[in-house]
């Protein structure tokens, strides 16, 4: 019961609250295969106690490398996906049968920002998902600052979702979430291409969703709804306009 209640609460999370799908802005190049010596020791360390990993536990990092802070120094994000982990629990718990249904949902994606310039590491922050899609990271001027921010894609069964983030005053802050598409497979699908524009009512950014077309398609699978990459076709038609609140630190949909 308390895999379906996660489930449920996730697909009924309103966009951009704590708060899409191809935006128009460039993208910078991840690099998710940076070697950083000492670095990443202490940082495998780290995560293996925060994540309380034994010696068993597969570590299956990704490190996506980028000068976040814009002191030039390359920061790093780095991803921990814990789908062994999953697997283990379902069949420990024998509920195997039920967690393949819902692709494992659960608390197994995770992800840390390293300082560059400090080597700080912050604390795990969870991203509740299928840990049968990795959690995908991509870097954006999402606040329009002149800094970088960077979103986190992540799957809930047949539903892509986004996660907005931004590093204020050296700490991660979720700034705002949205959907990407959803129905995946299905006759009955949305989906949104999502623009970060000028903003309308400060100097940040507005985000900004577009009804946009998903792919018709077949999934063969189960598990091939998490390694499929649709097609979003955008259109024009703006559905919601999102503004950022300093003070609040997050983005607020913008009455009409």
């Amino acid at each position: 019961m308390k895999y379906w209640l996660i489930l449920t609460g996730l697909i009924f999370l309103t966009a951009c609250s704590s708060n899409e799908t191809q935006e128009d802005v460039p993208k910078t190049p991840e690099n998710k295969d940076v070697y950083t010596g000492d670095l990443r020791s202490k940082a495998t360390t780290h995560i293996k106690s925060q994540l309380k990993l034994t010696a068993a536990d597969k570590l299956d990092t990704a490190w996506y490398a980028h000068d976040i802070t814009g002191d030039g120094t390359e920061d790093y994000i780095v991803t921990v996906n814990l789908l062994d982990r999953a697997i283990n629990d379902a069949m420990a718990e024998g509920t195997t049968e039920k967690m393949q249904e819902i692709g494992y949902m659960g608390y197994f994606n995770h992800f840390f920002f390293i300082d560059g310039s400090t080597e700080k590491i912050s604390n795990a922050v969870v991203v509740p998902s299928s840990p049968m899609f990795k959690l995908n990271v991509t870097f954006l001027p999402i606040l329009g600052t002149g800094k970088t921010d960077f979103i986190v894609d992540y799957r809930v069964r047949n539903m892509q979702r986004r996660k907005f983030f931004s590093i204020i005053k050296g700490s991660t802050q979720e700034i705002c979430q949205a959907v990407v598409f959803d129905g995946l497979g299905t006759s009955e699908t949305v989906a949104y291409d999502i623009r970060m524009e000028p903003g309308t009512m400060n100097d940040f950014n507005d985000i900004v969703e577009y009804e946009a077309q998903l792919e018709d398609v077949i999934i063969p699978n189960i598990d091939s709804t998490y390694t499929y990459v649709p097609t979003i076709t955008p259109g024009e038609k703006e559905v919601r306009r999102w503004h950022f609140s300093p003070g609040q630190r997050k983005y607020f949909m913008v009455s009409k």
